[in-house]
């Protein structure tokens, strides 16, 4: 992996991370300075020494407290950046999730991308400000004491020195055991997240078949897989730092062994064996950083990988393009082909037109292409074949977020977020007058149950509107779609969840809602089919005309 790749991330911050780098390289310079300064205090301390005990003790002191108070300045300017990067790439990350087409999601699982979002970036931002800005300050602090234990003493310093390459053969070859452990971890987790949340959001429907303890045993399996892996990679992380303390301590301990005749001898100094002894203590600090680096280096590389596979995913462009001004809204398909990736065709050659102001039903058996013709028409999806036309230009010429507003949608599953029924409705035009506001829920058949709640429309309604009826769901997405006043509506099922009261309504209030708007209706109930102005049966991916209102022509 190019560090450079990661650096980039860096450069908005560039300032913060070079003072985090000059404490980090001061403190490098105090530290090298204490085993030579606490070897003239051993020095001092049993008569041998040039110096008085008390300016050494000192001196020793101040280092120690200049070396702290670095340290704490350090930590917190790296702590302060790194989580303005993590804030900044979360963000850019989330917002291109928002930009990237509705297809991308569906070959994805959504604890995927939940681990981008939140493990992969926690990486990447460690990554860069502790592994990357430490290695400098490390690597210094290792050349170093190594250069100044030569000086001190070449025939005493070279098992220290002959130790480092054991420390990286050790750590290398450890990390490499690791990578392909550490992937699979990673791919689990995901696995996991995804498992948890798609079993969350329909836990109704498995207590309803009272599969719970299947769905807890698939949940268990993929924990144990994870929990196994993670002892693996655990017995890996622990072995490595107490057999590098072993080959230490061995070099120090062989230090010790060949100084002893010339130390009796008083060839050589008590305070330069001290010296050597503290300076070889240094050395494991950055040894055992090294190896550290080696570990989350595998560990950023991964997490890169799939950063950077998000963001190379092309955005919808919603700035290009045609913006008209005003339209009349008639919608029409030529010879219009769709298959979704790995599938038969859902759609052949259809070819319907939809003129201006007119209600345009569409039925069909579960599959035949209904929802994927609506889909086509807000351009979640692109025609492998033909063209779709608005008033004769095709959708791909018009701007995406134009077209996007010309359009109100009340999908077949309701989609609400965790908010109050105010927010919710207002979604999709939240300038929106109070008077325009209650009449888009008077037209959904929604103020009744408003009404009776404590909290009106301030109400909170729970994640996915957990806290509402199906059907009252399906009147605040009916009064979220009015609200927005579009010149077409979408209206898939709308009515699935009412009651036949409720239907009958809706149908005699939404004639004077629907009145000039261009709606493709999709709907298998013969009272909402009432409000159509031509009816098309979709069998098999292909248009089956059966009639204009209930009995006549609608297939161009």
């Amino acid at each position: 992996m190019k560090l450079t790749r990661v650096l980039r991330f860096g450069i908005p911050y560039r300032a913060s991370l070079t003072v985090a780098l000059a404490f980090q390289l001061i403190e490098t310079g105090a530290a090298l300075s204490i085993p030579w300064v606490g070897g003239k205090l051993a020095g001092g301390l049993i008569g041998s020494g040039d110096f008085g005990i008390a300016p050494i003790a000192l001196a020793l002191i101040g280092l120690f407290a200049l070396r702290t108070a670095l340290r704490i300045a350090s930590g917190i300017a790296i702590m302060t950046t790194a989580e303005r990067i993590l804030a900044d790439l979360r963000t850019q990350l989330y917002t291109h999730f928002q930009s990237l087409p509705v297809r991308y999601f569906h070959n994805q699982r959504p604890g995927d991308q939940v681990a981008v979002l939140t493990r992969d970036v926690d990486t990447i931002a460690d990554y860069l400000t502790s592994s990357l800005i430490g290695l400098v300050p490390t690597l210094l602090t290792l050349i170093g004491a190594l250069i100044l234990m030569l000086r001190l003493d070449p025939a005493l310093a070279w098992p220290m020195a002959m130790a480092v390459p054991v420390f990286v053969l050790m750590t290398k070859l450890a990390y490499r055991r690791m990578r392909p452990l550490s992937r699979d971890l990673r791919d689990n987790y995901g696995a996991g997240v995804s498992l948890a949340e798609e079993n969350l959001a329909i836990l109704p429907a498995i207590k309803t078949f009272s599969q719970e303890a299947r769905e807890a045993a698939r949940y268990a399996h993929l924990i144990h897989r994870q929990r196994d892996l993670g002892i693996r990679v655990g017995r890996m992380l622990v072995t490595i730092g107490p057999a590098l303390r072993f080959v230490a301590a061995a070099a120090v301990i062989v230090v010790l062994w060949l100084s002893g005749d010339r130390l009796r001898s008083g060839d050589l100094p008590v305070a330069e064996l001290v010296s050597l002894l503290l300076y070889a203590g240094l050395l494991t600090e950055p040894i055992s950083g090294l190896a550290g680096f080696w570990g989350r280096t595998e560990g950023a590389r991964g997490a890169l990988e799939r950063f950077e596979s998000v963001l190379d995913e092309p955005a919808e462009d919603m700035i290009s393009g045609l913006q008209p001004d005003t339209i009349a809204g008639e919608i029409r398909f030529e010879d219009v082909s769709f298959a979704h990736s790995g599938r038969k065709g859902t759609l052949e050659e259809v070819n319907l037109t939809v003129p201006a102001g007119r209600v345009l039903a569409l039925t069909g058996e579960n599959g035949a292409g209904k929802s994927t013709l609506v889909d086509l028409i807000l351009r979640f999806n692109e025609p492998d074949a033909g063209r779709v036309l608005l008033d004769g230009t095709d959708l791909r010429d018009l701007n995406l977020a134009a077209l996007r507003g010309l359009i109100g949608v009340v999908p077949q599953q309701t989609l609400l977020f965790d908010g109050t029924l105010r927010d919710n409705i207002v979604f999709g035009r939240p300038d929106v007058s109070e008077a325009a506001l209650l009449r888009a829920i008077e037209l959904a058949r929604a103020e009744e149950f408003i009404r009776a709640l404590p909290d009106g429309l301030d109400t909170t309604v729970g994640s996915r509107g957990v806290r509402l009826s199906g059907g009252q769901r399906q009147r605040i997405a009916l009064a979220r779609a009015l609200v927005k006043d579009p010149p077409i509506l979408i209206l898939d099922e709308p009515t699935a969840m009412f009651d036949p009261e409720g239907e009958a309504a809706f149908v005699a209030s939404a004639r004077d809602a629907l009145a000039g708007r261009t709606v493709v209706l999709i709907t298998h109930r013969p009272a909402s089919l009432a409000l159509a102005d031509m009816t098309v049966r979709l069998s098999a991916g292909r248009i089956v005309p059966v009639g204009s209102g209930p009995t006549g022509e609608g297939a161009a």
